[in-house]
């Protein structure tokens, strides 16, 4: 009711497809506001000092804590002073510490680490599961927000892992079930699954030559996360120690591995490990600090969101929140969306252009920061959908009144499209270009889309679009980077950001020299593939904008 009308008010007070909703506004929102933090930011300059003792590595911390300092000359001064100079071994501990296993797949953890390892969106990692669900039959449901499994499953984890013990998962799968399953509630908790159980293998009988590479990708990670949490936990010995030379402090931190366990199974844990290997030491002994210097870094800003990191913004948008009952109500619940609608809501900011991909890192485009500037207020903040929840949860126990509700969603959603109509900001299309619109003679505006550029008519209405350029896999013979395609019909280049361009016939040519199993045909039929990968734009007439125009509303 709120999204549809706010909606519908931009798009007429605007003539331009915008579009805004409880969820998609404020992930936007989270969007542009890190964009400004970047664009605010200051970088400042500050110094660490590190040194080496018997071939490991030390790093200096001043007597309030800090390893850094924003003074150039005290962390000059330190390093002259302690450099080749004698100290003590005055703090040592050893701790042995264990490591559990990570809990098994919901469809936000998986889409994030599919995400961060492979650079599947979240909407390609949710159709793969689909698949392997659907079609292979070999994973389990994967609209699921939950990361336990309930009692019922645990007499089938005998088949499930008779199922995957093939390939490179045979030798884990025989070992957990010759040494007899155990099952913890880290991953048995019938309190902690809701409507569906996490993600795991099914029973089913695995040919992994029946899949495909992406579909591999997502089996490989469900399989070994699965495996991992049926295996023994990480073990280590912690060392710590702190040496004091002329008065100054340094700190080094070493780890030795007493049993793998469930890290053997994967490369997950690749990256986390950052501790050194520490030599025999003790406590009290004489060590020579050398190598000593002093290193310049700038302090940066904020990262910018990938698909990963906004997945788990969506999940957990209640830290600004600053009243605790909201921040509780909006926490107890899914959040911003659920693991089942959360990638169509981002696929759809980034195919109504508000925001776009430039290598993993997300940006906001004009469109989608001039957006956030002309939607009320309260369509920005996850503090909408924490009212909500709220009185949704109170009408569930009977301490609210359902159709009171109703009528106040009805009185809001009027009030916030009468915002709209008597706001006095303005849009403007700054994409445009002078290329006129063969069909109503306006600029049409260059967009970016998933697979590459667009010329679309900003009018509604007309809905005319032009493929500028689009992404290829075809990959460039000097950089190997994948190339752009450009041009129509037998004038088409292939084009790279290293100043590569070849034509369509040297294109073929080049490939048949290679002796590729790439001919005409497939060439054809690849380009094809290309030209149908246009996505809808949105100045295009949706299915929405074409059941309005059939109702003929003044």
């Amino acid at each position: 009711m709120l999204g549809l009308n706010v909606t519908r008010a931009l798009t007429c007070k605007y003539n331009a497809q915008l579009s805004a909703g409880r969820v998609q506004t404020p992930t936007l929102a989270l969007i542009v506001e890190r964009e400004n933090e970047i664009k605010k930011f200051i970088p400042k300059d500050y110094w660490t000092v590190n040194g080496k003792v018997n071939d490991f590595t030390v790093h200096w911390s001043s007597k309030n804590g800090d390893s850094r300092t924003f003074d150039k000359q005290k962390a000059e001064d330190v390093a002259a002073k302690v450099n080749n100079q004698m100290g003590k071994v005055v703090e040592l501990n050893k701790a042995s510490k264990k490591e559990l296993p990570p809990l098994a797949y919901d469809l936000t953890e998986l889409q994030r680490d599919a995400n961060r390892k492979f650079g599947y969106s979240a909407k390609q990692t949710l159709n793969l599961m689909q698949r392997l669900y659907e079609n292979h039959k070999i994973l389990s449901y994967p609209r699921t927000d939950s990361r336990h499994i309930t009692t019922d499953i645990v007499p089938t984890l005998l088949d499930r892992l008779k199922s995957i013990a093939i390939g490179p998962y045979e030798k884990f799968a025989r070992s957990i079930i010759k040494g007899r399953i155990h099952t913890t509630s880290r991953l048995v908790d019938n309190s902690k699954v809701s409507d569906h159980h996490a993600i795991i293998p099914t029973e089913q009988h695995v040919d992994l030559s029946s899949l495909n590479r992406e579909e591999k990708n997502i089996y490989d990670l469900v399989v070994k996360r699965f495996l991992e949490v049926l295996s023994l936990p990480f073990e280590y010995e912690q060392t710590t120690l702190v040496i004091n030379v002329k008065g100054e402090s340094f700190s080094a931190k070493g780890k030795i591995v007493k049993s793998k366990g469930w890290r053997e199974i994967s490369s997950s844990g690749d990256g986390e490990d950052k501790d050194q290997s520490l030599p025999p030491i003790n406590k009290g002994e004489d060590v020579k600090l050398t190598s000593v210097r002093s290193v310049n870094e700038k302090t940066k800003p904020p990262a910018r969101y990938n698909e990963a990191t906004l997945l788990t913004a969506m999940e957990h948008p209640g830290k600004n929140i600053e009243d605790d009952s909201l921040r509780e109500a909006l926490d107890n619940t899914s959040g911003l969306g659920t693991p089942a609608t959360r990638a169509d809501v981002i696929e759809k900011l980034f195919n109504t252009f508000y925001m776009e991909r430039k290598g993993k890192d997300i940006h906001p485009t004009s469109k989608g920061i001039q957006l956030i500037g002309l939607v009320p207020k309260d369509l920005k903040s996850p503090e909408l959908t924490a009212k909500w929840e709220k009185q949704l949860q109170l009408i569930g126990k009977g301490k609210a009144n359902s159709m009171s509700f109703v009528k106040e969603m009805r009185e809001y959603a009027s009030k916030l499209v009468g915002n709209v109509v008597a706001s006095t900001e303005a849009y403007k299309h700054d994409n445009a270009t002078r290329v006129k619109c063969p069909d109503c003679g306006k600029n049409l505006l260059e967009v970016s889309g998933k697979r590459g550029k667009m010329l679309v008519c900003p009018d509604r209405d007309c809905g005319y679009r032009k493929g500028v350029s689009q992404m290829s896999n075809a990959r460039c013979p000097t950089c190997h980077k994948k190339m752009e395609i450009r041009g129509d019909g037998d004038n088409k280049i292939f084009v790279c950001g290293c100043g590569y361009r070849e034509k369509l016939s040297a294109f073929n040519k080049r490939r048949e020299s290679e002796k590729s199993a790439l001919n005409k045909k497939d060439v054809s039929r690849f380009l094809n593939q290309q030209n149908k990968k246009d996505e809808p734009v949105n100045s295009g007439n949706s299915a929405m904008a074409e059941a309005f125009a059939k109702l003929n509303l003044k």
